[in-house]
């Protein structure tokens, strides 16, 4: 355990490089070498062992490929109860972050610790140092590793050859797969597999919100705009746009003359999509070292490693985007991949189906950072009633 006498928020300042610093504050958090593990929540302390198990959803899953979108089961498993947690401490000090509104915040995101090392961290990107004494305010018991940025330069521009981009193989009304490129009368990005309605199970084609312009800030005004596939070259209308959810840079798209999105994400191994990962699912993946991959239609196929997870993002538009997934880095994702979804091998059918992890939506571009990240599914279907 840690010593009583050691000062709880010590800072390390590390060589600043690029414009960044970078500093650790060091608290009471998790002892991940005991046997026995003293772990702080809500004023009282819970002994674990190191041999406790406990139960989490890690996700929720259709019967099959074709079921509709009302009727998902949870999956289940054991993990250590430390880890878990440490983990619970470490997301209510993140929300306690979020509803602060701090202004020089940047990002942060939560990144949870092995089963083995099993304490948490938060990590946290600011435009001011003196932030660090204001987040010690709700994160007493949660390392924080702060990163301060002076200035994020604008983002590149980019034009991404289209004309390379995968299309649709078949023109099959029936079955619609996600990862390839579709279009807006504004630019071009990759459509999800089918995206569901938690409450009428209804499907809808779905890609990210700035596809439509105006970085994603549209909520109504795109309706019923139109969303196009291309096949041969030729471009075919399926959709129309519901809406758009700003926070979550995803826009809905209803399918029409026909066209009915698929649950499956074309050239993935395997390719059909039975559902999607819980927070605590994701969390999970990233405890055992286990990778993300995602289908784009500029750049294909791309693995990489979940960096963190409950992260809120401000890096671009008008809105910080809460529920975010941070993983692989910047040669995950290019232009014209926006909208993909990152996935991984369903645990109990890892050869026939995957589950959905998040929407992708763009990537780093300045010095010190070096990630891609998007909507996670957890949060479409917590704030949104919407899911894979």
């Amino acid at each position: 355990m840690s010593n009583p006498n050691d000062d709880p928020s010590d800072e390390t300042p590390d060589d600043a490089t690029d414009g960044m610093g970078r500093r650790r504050l060091l608290r009471a958090g998790v002892n991940t070498g005991a046997a026995a593990t003293l772990v702080w929540g809500l004023g009282t302390a819970n002994y674990a062992t190191s041999s406790d198990l406990g139960t989490i959803t890690y996700a929720i899953a259709r019967p099959h490929p074709d079921a509709d979108g009302d009727a998902t089961e949870p999956r289940r498993k054991d993990v250590p109860v430390a880890w878990h947690e440490s983990l619970r401490l470490a997301f209510e000090a993140q929300d306690a972050i979020h509803e602060m509104g701090l202004a020089p915040l940047v990002s942060s995101f939560v990144v949870p610790g092995s089963y083995d090392q099993p304490e948490a961290s938060i990590s946290v990107e600011a435009t001011d140092e003196n932030i660090s004494d204001q987040i010690e305010e709700v994160a007493a018991n949660v390392p924080i590793d702060v990163n301060i940025v002076d200035e994020l330069p604008p983002a590149p521009e980019r034009d991404p050859e289209h004309e390379q981009a995968y299309q649709l193989p078949k023109l099959e009304r029936d079955r619609v797969p996600g990862g390839v490129v579709c279009e807006s009368d504004y630019g071009a990005g990759t459509l999800t597999p089918a995206l569901f309605d938690s409450q009428s199970g209804s499907r809808f084609f779905a890609t990210s919100n700035h596809v439509y312009g105006e970085e994603g800030t549209k909520e109504t005004e795109h309706r019923g705009e139109a969303l196009w596939l291309r096949h041969d070259d030729e471009p075919h209308r399926v959709g129309e746009v519901v809406r758009g959810y700003p926070s979550a840079d995803i826009v809905q798209i209803d399918p029409v003359d026909g066209y009915r999105p698929g649950s499956v994400i074309e050239r993935a191994s395997p390719p059909a999509v039975i559902g999607q990962y819980t927070q605590l699912g994701l969390a999970d993946l990233m405890a055992q070292n286990e990778t993300l991959e995602k289908i784009g239609a500029i750049s294909d196929h791309t693995a990489g490693e979940i960096k963190g997870v409950n992260a809120m993002t401000c890096y671009t538009g008008e809105v910080c985007k809460p529920g975010q997934l941070v993983w692989g880095d910047e040669e995950t994702l290019t232009d014209g991949d926006s909208g993909s979804v990152n996935f991984h091998p369903d645990p109990e059918n890892p050869d026939e189906y995957v589950l959905v992890g998040g929407i992708n939506n763009a990537r780093t571009w300045w010095p010190g950072s070096d990630f891609t990240w998007g909507t996670a599914a957890h949060e479409l279907l917590d704030e949104h009633g919407l899911h894979f």
